[in-house]
C-alpha cells in the first residue's frame, strides 16, 4: 500500500504544530499593579448572589477533584469564595516525546459575587517547593538559570487557567429545565 506525500506532509505539520505549542512562549496576563499573572474579569449571568454561589459551589465540585481542600473562606452571605488551586506540570522530553508528572503550581482563585453578576481573580502563581517560587520569573529569558522548559510550563498554565474559566463561565449559566411532554 502506497501512502501520498501529502498525508506525512500533514502528519509532520501536525506533530509541528503539537511539539510548537507545547514549547512556544504563552501570553499571560500581568496585572500591571502588582506585576504578578492575574487572570480577572466580571461576569454579568442573572441571578441574585446567593443563587451565584450554590453555582459556583457546584462548579468547584464539577472542576475539582477534593473541592474541600481548595476552599479557604466559603461566605455565602458576603458572596464570596477563597481557595488554593493547583495543577501538576508535565515534562515533555523533547528527544522522545515522553511525558512525565511534573512539579506541582499553586494558585490563589477567588470568586465575588454581586446582582446580576460575579468576579473571579487567578492570581499568585508559585511554584511548590520549600520557599515560595513566583512563575513569573519563568517569563524572564535573560536569567542565567533560564531553561527552555519553562516556556512549555507557561504554556500549561495559560491553557489550564483558560480551561477553568471557560468551564466556570458555562457551569454558572441557568440550567434549563426540559418539560417532559408526551
Amino acid at each position: 500500500m502506497k501512502i501520498p506525500v501529502s498525508v506525512f506532509i500533514i502528519l509532520g505539520c501536525l506533530c509541528f504544530n503539537i511539539v510548537f505549542a507545547q514549547t512556544s512562549s504563552a501570553v499571560l496576563p500581568i496585572d500591571p499593579d502588582t506585576k504578578k499573572i492575574t487572570y480577572r474579569d466580571i461576569v454579568t449571568q442573572e441571578g441574585n448572589p446567593g443563587y451565584l454561589y450554590d453555582k459556583a459551589i457546584q462548579w468547584f465540585n464539577y472542576y475539582y477533584l477534593s473541592p474541600a481542600s481548595v476552599f479557604s473562606v466559603q461566605d455565602r452571605v458576603n458572596g464570596k469564595i477563597e481557595g488554593l488551586g493547583r495543577l501538576r506540570l508535565c515534562n515533555v522530553d523533547t528527544k522522545t516525546g515522553s511525558k512525565t508528572d511534573g512539579s506541582m503550581v499553586t494558585y490563589l482563585i477567588k470568586l465575588e459575587f454581586k446582582d446580576n453578576r460575579f468576579r473571579y481573580t487567578l492570581t499568585d502563581f508559585s511554584l511548590k517547593l520549600a520557599s515560595r517560587f513566583p512563575i513569573e520569573k519563568w517569563m524572564n529569558k535573560e536569567d542565567p538559570a533560564y531553561n527552555p522548559n519553562w516556556d512549555s510550563y507557561l504554556y500549561q498554565v495559560d491553557t489550564t487557567m483558560q480551561r477553568l474559566v471557560s468551564t466556570l463561565k458555562e457551569k454558572m449559566k441557568p440550567t434549563v429545565v426540559k418539560k417532559d411532554e408526551w
